[in-house]
């Protein structure tokens, strides 16, 4: 049977590879959902390695290399989860200032809708629409059926990009004025 000072620093190495390796797996150029699913949770990510941290920081010896090794590894992965989250916090400047205008001429309003394929309720939808007037109006989860439904739409917003799929990835945008390049890259 494993003691307490022989199982910790095997849970140690095996949490600092399970880091590493959710750090490291996103930077590889693949369009598996392996690779690109680990976008995701980049602040969940950080948090672990935060802990985990903290953990090795209060709990490993430092007279080993290893130790020194580990902590190393897991600051690394660290600071490349802050890189990515930093940017999209109140600590970072911003890039684009607020508007300082309530001026309708000068404002542009985008809704979003997720329709949720299954979803058959496009009158709604549409409601909203003719109610509030949007410039560009975005749809996602829509299918052929959804886009049929959208149809009445193009009266008053004629220059439509449609990409309609069945697998909950379909997609269009109707933008209230001529866009220069309507086409959808697969």
């Amino acid at each position: 049977m494993m003691t307490v000072d022989a199982f910790l620093p095997v849970v140690m190495i095996l949490s600092t590879i399970v880091v590493a390796m959710m750090t490291l797996l996103p930077l590889i150029p693949h369009q598996h959902w392996i690779f690109r699913g680990l976008d995701f949770p980049r602040l969940q990510i950080a948090v672990a390695a935060l802990v985990l941290l903290a953990l090795q920081i209060v709990l490993l010896d430092f007279e080993q290399a290893t130790s020194w090794l580990l902590v190393s590894v897991v600051a690394l992965c660290l600071a490349g989860q802050l890189w990515w989250i930093l940017p999209y916090t109140p600590l970072w400047p911003k890039e684009v200032k607020a508007a300082c205008s309530d001026d309708p001429e000068r404002t542009v309003t985008i809704p979003t809708a997720n329709v949720l394929t299954p979803n058959r309720n496009a009158g709604a939808l549409i409601h909203l629409v003719e109610q509030h007037k949007p410039d560009v109006l975005v749809t996602l989860e829509s299918d052929q059926w959804w886009e049929d439904q959208l149809t009445v739409l193009e009266t008053s917003m004629p220059y439509t990009v449609k990409c309609p799929l069945d697998n909950l990835y379909g997609m269009h945008v109707f933008p209230g004025c001529h866009c220069l390049n309507r086409s959808v890259a697969t």
